[in-house]
């Protein structure tokens, strides 16, 4: 629902001469300032050090000029007398009764500084929650503006933030210092509207990279990969694995793009697996005909192997089996060889030269047969280190128990990926840059907000999600036009 409000008796009309009357100070002082200042520069002599100051002063100025614009224009919408103004009002199914005065809400966060805002309020009942009419309906939360929303988690979005490197970011940037718990309330709220949004959004980016390849005369594949990641979890410095996820289109090959999802440690990662198959579900309802093969790609870790055999090995669109194929990690098989040559009584050298041709020879044609009987050859000839048995058993049982999964000649050859390489990647981006950094731990009700956030803008769905987010804010209703 479009977040509309053009009730008379809540916001008014103004009339082209009270907006002259209103900025023309405004204007004014920015005029006389800007002057004032040019003309200490060209009177000065020409060095870096002026040229640099003039630069600064002039940009505290402009800010300082945008901030009154924005305190005066966000101030003049509302009906100015209070008496004039609807006696009850609806919001969220509930009713409110307005108070007898205005009252003011002294820092208001916008892009350009905090700003005074006087303004109605309305409280639900005799002693519950108070309300402003039109701070709901310029989408004013946690005491900042839409823009300044925006600002605040993009900011604590990006890779190696943090909150105080958020707050002087901030600060730089609007020229108001933002304390820690009010950036935290600010992302929590915003990460909340944004979620709401976020499926929707993710499943029109994809759409457009299927349609795409299919403009170009070819069919897609879209690969989907998972695993899990550690966070360091306050105030013990105990570990939590979260999950993160990843739905990417390939046409020829080569990746057009992904999306991203996350989610904070939660026992058998089971909201993760829900908003996958969910976003899936809908790709394949929608552009089921224009993918050419859908493949999982993961390591063989136990909630990656549970998805498989719980959910994709067996799945159903309105009532339709889709055919998903699963393809084992190639790194992750590599990671085997590696401990095979290891337990072998072999020279460095000729450890490093088998390891380097068995792990060529895996991904050419019937390469799991001829690696492994080329296992049993050194084997025979070199012997496993007494102390290495258990590594060399292990490893060998993996690469037969995934045999299946390991046909990566076939795979590449219809332009399959072979590597969960992507979704690796995504761990580092979403988790390790931005919640590994040094010395950091965090409270689990705060991981949520930044995963949702930096996967959104790891997704380029940042834009439509945000926008989708003010244009759902819910509207205020009138009840009563009476005065309270």
């Amino acid at each position: 629902m479009v977040n509309q409000f053009t009730s008379p008796s809540l916001f008014r009309a103004i009339a082209n001469v009270e907006i002259e009357a209103g900025l023309q100070p405004i204007f004014a002082f920015l005029g006389e300032s800007v002057q004032t200042l040019a003309e200490k520069f060209l009177q000065a002599k020409v060095t870096p050090v002026d040229a640099h100051g003039f630069e600064i002063d002039l940009e505290k100025m402009v800010r300082e000029f945008a901030r009154l614009v924005v305190e005066w224009c966000f101030g003049a919408v509302e009906t100015q007398e209070v008496e004039a103004m609807p006696g009850s009002i609806k919001f969220h199914d509930n009713s409110y009764r307005r108070m007898r005065a205005k009252t003011k809400h002294s820092q208001v966060l916008t892009i350009f500084g905090n700003i005074q805002l006087l303004r109605a309020t309305y409280r639900r009942g005799r002693a519950g929650k108070v309300i402003a009419p039109l701070e709901k309906s310029l989408g004013i939360e946690c005491g900042a503006s839409p823009a300044a929303q925006e600002m605040v988690g993009k900011q604590m979005a990006i890779a190696g933030s943090s909150q105080q490197r958020s707050a002087e970011a901030i600060e730089a940037r609007s020229g108001a210092k933002i304390g820690h718990e009010k950036i935290r309330s600010i992302v929590k709220e915003l990460a909340s509207d944004m979620e709401e949004h976020r499926q929707d959004c993710q499943l029109a980016q994809l759409q457009s990279w299927i349609d795409e390849a299919h403009s170009a005369g070819e069919k897609a594949v879209l690969s989907v990969s998972r695993d899990g990641i550690c966070i360091g979890i306050a105030p013990f410095g105990s570990f939590a694995v979260g999950s993160v996820a990843t739905l990417s289109v390939f046409s020829h090959g080569k990746r057009i793009g992904t999306v991203y999802l996350a989610r904070a440690p939660e026992e058998n990662q089971t909201t993760l697996s829900s908003q996958l198959t969910a976003l899936l579900t809908e790709v394949i309802r929608s552009r089921g005909d224009r993918l050419e093969q859908i493949a999982y790609v993961s390591d063989a870790g136990i909630v990656e192997t549970a998805y498989w055999h719980n959910v994709l090995s067996k799945f159903y669109v309105d009532g339709k089996r889709i055919s998903i194929e699963r393809t084992l990690d190639y790194y992750h098989a590599s990671l085997r060889l590696t401990a095979i040559a290891d337990s072998l009584k072999v020279s460095a050298k000729k450890r490093g030269k088998w390891l380097s041709s068995a792990r060529s020879l895996l991904k050419e044609e019937g390469g799991w047969g001829r690696v492994m009987r080329s296992i049993s050859k050194m084997k025979e000839l070199y012997k496993v280190k007494k102390s290495k048995t258990k590594a060399f058993n292990e490893a060998m049982t993996y690469l037969r128990k995934y045999r299946r999964y390991m046909n990566y000649a076939d795979k590449q050859a219809r332009g399959l990926p072979i590597g969960s390489g992507i979704v690796e990647s995504a761990c580092k981006q979403i988790v390790s840059e931005r919640m590994k950094l040094s010395g950091m731990r965090w409270k689990r009700a705060g991981i949520q907000g930044i995963m949702t956030l930096r996967s959104i803008l790891l997704s380029l769905t940042w834009e439509k999600t945000f926008r989708r987010k003010l244009l759902s804010n819910s509207p205020v209703e009138i009840l009563y036009a009476n005065a309270a």
